[in-house]
């Protein structure tokens, strides 16, 4: 198969997707001219934009004094994941585990019957009192809190949550004691839409929420409103989003569709930024490295696979099976904190890939579906859904 590419059109087109994506990805610095206000007042929106374009710079200058944390995994230690502790979303047959997200040692798995349960990876067990409940389906759970640049996990407990819903409504919920209570809810899509993903801005401020019609939506998290909505003109052709994320500078978004190309989006004019083609089928799942340099996409065809992009060169440089042992269909792929470290998980299991030893794969576990994986702190655990309501923590 040829080497996928940027989308095909004229050279002309081509050149300028790349220059757009390159010029998001640039140091802040070399932007600043496209950060500062204009004359006139300035609008809600445009605060909200200059507001990430300064924090992009700030981040940017963090990340060059930082330091990997002293206890990340080792590639050798991978062949130590061994399943440590088990929970359940709700003991009923019905329930089926839709997504999860992690912050230091809390995991949130979130269920088709509308309950997130909250699991404490360090006592191994799910939280007593956390009653998280929503009419619908839960579609995406996220922690909100400030990513910075690797996760210390200092202070879970008291991190709010954004959970959506098939509803296309998302609601905040803060902790208060042992108890979970909503504060506020924000209703993005129409009555026949939901929303399919949450992505947290790096600061903390702000979210990404991917709807499965045609838009994404740059959201508030204090104010929970929405200050911007992006349209992807060929999600109506293309079965509609599947997947978002925001990149971990904040000045670009990436979302999916279910039949088509991935397209980067620029955060300050809410254009195009690049396309990315080589997925046989839509994409069931996307993850930004720490870096930025570098992006991982999951196939949602029978035939899948992981695919990782350099985003410098807008083009794949690797594409990853799930399992040694042939393809599945991918349902979720997430870089570590780190960005060392790719988690994988499918029809047939899960797979953790190292970046730094050119992609191979480092661990891998026949244990049948995984609708939803999440990394904790270092890349020294990790918790996978089965297809059931039972959720298993692995750790070294």
């Amino acid at each position: 198969k040829d080497k996928p590419a940027v989308q095909e059109g004229d050279e002309k087109s081509n050149a300028l997707r790349k220059r757009t994506a390159s010029e998001a990805l640039a140091p802040p610095e070399q932007n600043a001219s496209k950060a500062k206000p204009s004359e006139e007042k300035i609008d809600r929106t445009t605060a909200v934009i200059e507001d990430i374009a300064n924090f992009a710079a700030t981040i940017s200058a963090l990340r060059k004094k930082r330091s990997m944390p002293a206890d990340l995994l080792k590639a050798d230690e991978c062949a130590k994941f061994k399943e440590r502790s088990t929970g359940l979303v709700e003991d009923k047959s019905n329930v089926q585990i839709s997504c999860m997200c992690s912050y230091g040692p809390l995991v949130a798995v979130g269920s088709n019957v509308g309950k997130v349960a909250i699991f404490d990876s360090t006592r191994g067990q799910v939280m007593e009192g956390a009653d998280i409940r929503h009419e619908n389906p839960i579609t995406s759970v996220s922690f909100v809190h400030s990513s910075g640049l690797v996760d210390s996990g200092e202070s879970a407990e008291k991190a709010k949550m954004l959970v959506s819903d098939g509803s296309g409504v998302v609601r905040l919920w803060a902790p208060e004691g042992p108890m979970y209570t909503a504060k506020g809810e924000l209703p993005l899509t129409g009555a026949a839409a939901k929303v399919v993903s949450i992505s947290m801005h790096a600061s903390g401020s702000y979210f990404m929420a991917t709807g499965n019609e045609d838009s994404w939506y740059l959201c508030d998290v204090n104010k929970l409103d929405c200050v911007k909505v992006c349209k992807d003109s060929n999600a109506s052709t293309s079965g509609g989003l599947t997947c978002g994320a925001f990149h971990p500078d904040g000045m670009l978004t990436c979302t999916g569709l279910a039949k088509g190309p991935t397209t980067l989006w620029d955060v300050r004019s809410g254009g195009l930024a690049g396309q990315l083609t080589g997925h046989d089928s839509g994409i069931s799942s996307v993850s930004f490295s720490e870096n930025g340099y570098h992006m991982a996409t999951s196939d949602a065809s029978e035939d899948g696979s992981v695919r990782v992009w350099d985003l410098r060169k807008l083009q794949e440089i690797k594409c990853l099976p799930l399992m040694p042992e042939g393809k599945s269909r991918i349902c979720t792929v997430q870089f570590d904190n780190s960005g060392r470290f790719l988690l994988a998980g499918g029809e047939t299991g899960i797979s953790v890939y190292g970046a730094k030893q050119q992609w191979r794969t480092l661990y891998s576990n026949s244990c049948g579906p995984v609708p939803a994986a999440t990394f904790g702190p270092s890349a020294r655990w990790f918790t996978v859904g089965s297809a059931g309501n039972k959720f298993t923590l692995y750790g070294v």
